[in-house]
């Protein structure tokens, strides 16, 4: 098991310093949309709190990035959407109140799929999200800007959403451990919706250690050690007809499932007898975006409601979408 990495560092001016140094190292990747401007001054501050002894949480002085769906008073909320590049929220997101309050410094806003909506990250404002190891590849999406920079070494923790796959799709193809919380509605406050009934927020890092660290905070909880537990007894469902036909999923695919078995686990072939019908409809985010977004958008004054002379739904689902 790998071990955990958000500790609260020794010095955290020399700690926030290095990580933003990572970050102007690597804008080939597109991962950073913008760094906090008080960064330093955070840390100083952290610092100072150190020296006397004190400490404001678990992750005091610990440098962490979010999406950019998620608000950060005073900072630019754009969802990757170049028209909504000048707004700024005035509060802060709950989830980032709370690592704030176990003392997180929120280093930088990561870049994304537009509007959360692809399994790239591809966005009007920021381009191509590149996998660090691998820049001709993307790194998935829509949290691939948060997955790209904990992958690289920019904060070894990070927030994203996830909706359909968005923060499990990115840590899958960069290594990381990403957890999509059971749907709470409430902590989605500050959040730029896609889909009102599937929205979640969760963290993306190098460990289940630091998953079960960063979901305790963000959910208003003591954090706990996460113990191994036996998987001898537990069932798992394995769908055929998703596996595709890509030769080199077959084989991490099944790699996996072998590990699973090995450690006592039993598989157990399932048939969706509904698949049929799920691959014709059309996605229930598309109908839920144009509400949910457009409701959202009214909360912020000086956001804009058109782009090119459409709404900015309609501009993004006639260039990205199927709807």
């Amino acid at each position: 098991m790998k071990k955990q990495r958000l500790i609260p560092p020794r010095d955290c001016v020399e700690e926030i310093a290095r990580r933003l140094a990572i970050i102007a190292a690597q804008p080939q990747l597109n991962a950073i949309l913008g760094v906090n401007p008080d960064a330093l001054a955070e840390a100083e501050q952290r610092q100072a709190l150190r020296r006397r002894g004190q400490q404001l949480g678990p992750l005091h002085g610990v440098p962490l990035i979010v999406k950019d769906n998620i608000a950060c008073a005073g900072q630019p909320l754009t969802a990757g959407c170049e028209a909504l590049a000048a707004l700024r929220p005035t509060t802060d997101a709950l989830v980032v109140q709370r690592l704030r309050a176990a003392g997180a410094i929120i280093l930088a806003r990561a870049n994304m799929s537009e509007f959360a909506f692809d399994v790239r990250s591809r966005s009007s404002l920021g381009g191509d999200v590149h996998h660090p190891l691998f820049p001709g590849i993307t790194a998935g999406g829509s949290s691939g800007g948060s997955a790209a920079a904990v992958a690289a070494g920019m904060a070894e923790g990070a927030l994203g959403t996830d909706t359909g796959g968005s923060i499990r799709i990115p840590c899958s193809y960069t290594g990381l451990v990403g957890l999509r919380p059971r749907l709470r509605r409430a902590m989605m406050e500050g959040i730029a919706p896609l889909s009102l009934s599937k929205d979640t927020v969760g963290p993306m890092v190098h460990s289940v250690q630091d998953a079960a660290l960063l979901h305790g905070i963000l959910h208003g909880h003591r954090p706990r050690a996460v113990e191994p537990v036996s998987l001898k007894g537990v069932r798992f469902g394995t769908i055929r007809a998703l596996e595709g036909s890509d030769a080199q999923q077959h084989e991490v695919w099944h790699a996996a499932l072998a590990q699973l078995t090995r450690h006592g686990a039993t598989l157990v072939e399932t048939d969706l007898p509904i698949l049929g019908e799920i691959e014709v409809a059309t996605c229930l985010s598309l109908y839920e975006f144009r509400v949910g977004f457009d409701a959202w958008l009214k909360q912020h004054p000086g956001a804009p409601a058109i782009c090119g002379g459409l709404s900015l739904q309609d501009d993004f689902c006639r260039s990205s979408c199927p709807c």
